[in-house]
């Protein structure tokens, strides 16, 4: 896992350059869609659980392990392990590493604008759009561009809608040109020729982003989107992307009374505070 290496790396300059203590890992959550790690200020940051994993009972041991040693000494001691199952954990634990250097004003010393909220402020009239992760950026998109490709690993009947009638059966969403069920990269036909690539930061945790990037030679807005992406934007850019949406959460504690919770009735958007980034040129 080089790329969680390279973070680690980028993430301790950083740590060194603004004197700013390591935080201490304090809880880690297995949760039913996203996998969670906590640090000893109660931040939270986050993976989706897309990856390989082992049954969660495996997972004790380990992670009571590396519970109240400094984030950087997690990550160290997991990658020593060399073992693919622990990319969730590796993913979401970069995140938190990475959280306290996204604020604006350390981002703009680094040449990096945040903005706040999501507006993906491009053209895309007459463009060949790509979506990885179907959802958050159907309004920029739909009936908007030339062509709207959507990639989805849930089957059709997690997205898709059939109307039947006596003599017809329309399919719904309309205008959306559907790839479901299968690895985006099963579709290179389709990736090679889009003008425009957003992919869900769950890419990260299963570990295709990169290949999808390459896949998609002709993309003049590289972007990636989500919780699962709040790392070192520095290896987010240098890896090729050159637009970034991410969260954190507004409150910690709400976030997780409602994540644990019998019925864990909440939008994760609603609960987070939005922003999204660009190199300053």
């Amino acid at each position: 896992m080089k790329d969680i290496q390279r973070i680690l790396e980028l993430n301790q300059v950083l740590y060194n350059r603004y004197n700013t203590p390591m935080p201490i890992l304090d809880e880690f959550i297995f949760g039913f869609k996203w996998a969670m790690a906590i640090d000893s200020n109660r931040n939270i940051s986050f993976a989706l659980r897309i990856g390989k994993e082992r049954p969660v009972k495996e997972y004790e041991t380990v992670i009571q392990s590396i519970i109240g040693k400094p984030l950087d000494k997690c990550i160290e001691e997991l990658l020593s392990m060399n073992d693919e199952t622990m990319r969730t954990v590796l993913v979401a634990l970069s995140n938190l590493m990475s959280k306290p250097f996204n604020k604006p004003d350390l981002l703009k010393e680094r040449g990096i604008s945040r903005s706040e909220g999501l507006n993906f402020k491009y053209e895309v009239e007459g463009k060949k759009v790509g979506l990885i992760g179907y959802g958050v950026y159907i309004k920029f998109f739909l009936n908007k561009c030339k062509e709207f490709h959507a990639f989805d690993l849930l089957p059709e009947k997690g997205i898709l809608s059939y109307r039947i009638s006596k003599n017809n059966m329309e399919v719904y969403p309309k205008s959306v040109y559907f790839h479901l069920g299968d690895d985006a990269l099963n579709h290179k036909d389709v990736l090679k020729e889009l003008d425009i690539i957003i992919m869900s930061g769950s890419t990260l945790v299963n570990n295709s982003y990169l290949d999808i990037l390459k896949a998609c030679p002709k993309a003049k807005i590289r972007g990636i989107y989500g919780p699962s992406n709040e790392l070192c934007p520095e290896y987010l850019f240098d890896a090729g992307y050159n637009y970034i949406f991410s969260m954190t959460l507004k409150d910690s504690k709400e976030y997780l009374d409602c994540a644990l919770s019998a019925i864990p009735d909440f939008k994760t958007f609603e609960m987070m505070n939005l922003y999204e980034l660009k190199k300053v040129e």
